[in-house]
């Protein structure tokens, strides 16, 4: 069976568009809805930027996978007539093959485009084909994209769909599969591909140190909006920050209470608590992690703080006193992050970061070398090999709860282990 199928969708007759409300009932079948990433809207900017050059540019989109695909439906990549590219749609198993694709088109069709469709591309598992470079599908599984051209003509709207995200509003479009149109909403009678592009989840990071500029640098790097606050504004300098950061002077209580009652904190956004004064710390917690202050589905996905652990069971203690119910306080990620072991600022940030993402994904927090090697042995023989190696001092000995735990629950580990962020 050959590794990739092409359809090639002639363009119909050109036609207007004609903008409905989202909520309004389509004439036309959704094959599927892709949500984007944050690395999807890196690849859209990096359309835009081209765009605004006149330049042409080969969009591909994810559009349907089967058994098992890396990237999910709605993944992007990107090309141009200078053979740059941006994004990705697998782990690199049909990334060249679309680049080669994509430069045939560019060489057949000059100018922007405007005579070209929607081209439909299958690369399947099981290919026969003995070239080890031939494209298959990605980790084993099938995956299905669609490559089309993103020009003024094609998508007009693309400048109010870049306007809205800036603004953190979300927005959908729909790619009509037959004549490679895109639009922000469309009502004919093509199939079309439904794509949801959600503003970027926020990080705010309460309290100035190394710290915070590490953090701050990773977390936008991963495309969350991140907000600085402290009350020194002599600490809040631009030139410490890298990137599109917006630092705020303000008492950390405040600061936050004022951004939930402007509607601006939602179930995506994560807390960090770097301060070091429990002064400023305790309001905000109390702020952060009080469910009868939120409305539903507004509460933030993530409030941690640092601090040791005496420091962190202290917090607790002084939560529970000023009247936080029980199962708030327990939401608390304190002392925070992923036990990396890294004692430098960028080494706290990395873990910081790595389990916010975590919980924020639903992730266990936990290599997932331990879920093979428990399909492997399975729990009695994981168990044996963990027993094995604390006897005889293979296992570290800061590390030794941890294998400890995994023996105490038959081989199974659930939670976010957190490093003990000493102070």
């Amino acid at each position: 069976m050959n590794c990739c199928r092409t359809s090639l969708v002639t363009p119909a007759p050109a036609r207007s568009w004609r903008r409905i409300p989202i909520w309004c009932e389509l004439n036309a079948p959704i094959w599927q809805a892709g949500r984007t990433s944050m690395k999807n809207r890196a690849v859209l900017q990096w359309i835009a930027r081209r765009y605004q050059r006149g330049a042409a540019v080969l969009a591909v989109t994810v559009t349907d996978t089967y058994d098992r695909s890396p990237y999910p439906i709605g993944s992007m990549m990107a090309f141009d007539r200078e053979s740059a590219m941006a994004g990705s749609v697998s782990s690199g198993c049909v990334e060249a093959d679309l680049f080669e694709r994509a430069q045939r088109v560019f060489e057949d069709h000059p100018g922007l485009l405007g005579g070209i469709g929607c081209r439909m591309v299958e690369y399947e598992s099981d290919s026969l084909s003995a070239d080890p470079f031939a494209p298959r599908g990605p980790c084993g599984g099938t995956v299905r994209v669609a490559m089309y051209p993103v020009t003024p003509q094609h998508f007009p709207e693309l400048p109010t769909l870049i306007s809205t995200l800036r603004a953190g509003r979300p927005a959908v479009t729909f790619l009509n599969l037959q004549t490679g149109y895109t639009a922000l909403v469309d009502s004919g009678a093509s199939p079309v591909f439904c794509t949801r592009y959600d503003a970027s989840p926020r990080m705010v990071i309460f309290g100035i140190s190394d710290i915070t500029v590490e953090l701050a640098a990773l977390a936008t790097r991963m495309g969350y909006a991140v907000v600085v606050c402290d009350p020194r504004s002599a600490f809040l300098q631009h030139e410490r920050f890298s990137g599109a950061i917006e630092l705020v002077a303000d008492r950390p209580d405040r600061y936050l209470r004022y951004e939930r009652e402007a509607g601006r904190v939602d179930a995506r956004t994560a807390i960090v608590d770097l301060i070091h004064d429990d002064r400023f710390s305790i309001p905000l917690l109390l702020e952060a992690l009080d469910s009868r202050l939120w409305a539903a589905g507004t509460q933030p996905v993530f409030v941690g703080a640092l601090g040791s652990s005496a420091r962190s069971a202290n917090k607790r203690r002084e939560l529970l006193e000023r009247g936080l119910p029980a199962d708030d306080v327990g939401h608390l990620q304190a002392p925070i992050g992923l036990d990396l072991g890294g004692r430098e600022g960028a080494h706290i940030a990395l873990s910081i970061l790595a389990q916010v993402v975590a919980m924020s994904e639903n992730g266990s927090g936990l290599p997932k070398s331990d879920d093979a090697w428990r399909d492997s042995v399975g729990d009695e023989g994981l168990s044996r090999v963990l027993r094995t190696a604390l006897s005889s001092g293979v296992v570290e000995t800061r590390k030794q709860h941890l294998v400890r735990d995994q023996l105490h629950c038959g081989g199974k580990r659930d939670g976010h282990q957190r490093s003990d962020n000493a102070e």
